[in-house]
């Protein structure tokens, strides 16, 4: 698969999201290749994104529902060890105030993701459910 500059931003954000509590776990890890896995990116392909940071410009998914799915991708890597730190909260409303959803619903937001990631929806459940109320 052709990797477009918006998923090398979203993978490398999403490795960003594995060092946040301070130690890189093999968990979050495999969760991250198992979302490119998802979306047909191969392991070499995120590795080389995340050995060559300096050749990706952020970009912000347009979409609302590709904004979810991104969001939605960050609670899965925040859960994949088993716990949630309080940097990867901070990190996941961060981010969902960049990609602009309204300083209200954000912690609505989040709680949501955070929870149904907990639960092990997959992605299309998820994104079921959002098509549904929005």
């Amino acid at each position: 698969m052709n990797l477009t500059n918006e998923l090398k931003s979203h993978f490398l954000n999403l490795y960003h999201l594995t060092l946040t509590d301070s130690e890189v776990d093999e968990l979050e890890l495999e969760m991250l290749y198992r979302i490119g896995e998802e979306r047909g990116i191969s392991l070499t392909q995120i590795q080389d994104v995340v050995l060559r940071p300096d050749k990706i410009r952020f970009s912000f998914p347009e979409t609302v529902i590709e904004k979810v799915e991104c969001l939605y991708d960050f609670a899965r890597i925040a859960w994949a060890d088993g716990k949630i730190d309080s940097s990867e909260e901070k990190l996941l409303e961060m981010f969902c105030s960049k990609f602009g959803f309204e300083e209200e619903n954000i912690p609505t937001l989040s709680r949501f993701l955070l929870d149904e990631a907990e639960k092990g929806t997959s992605t299309e459940q998820l994104l079921k459910i959002v098509s549904e109320n929005i």
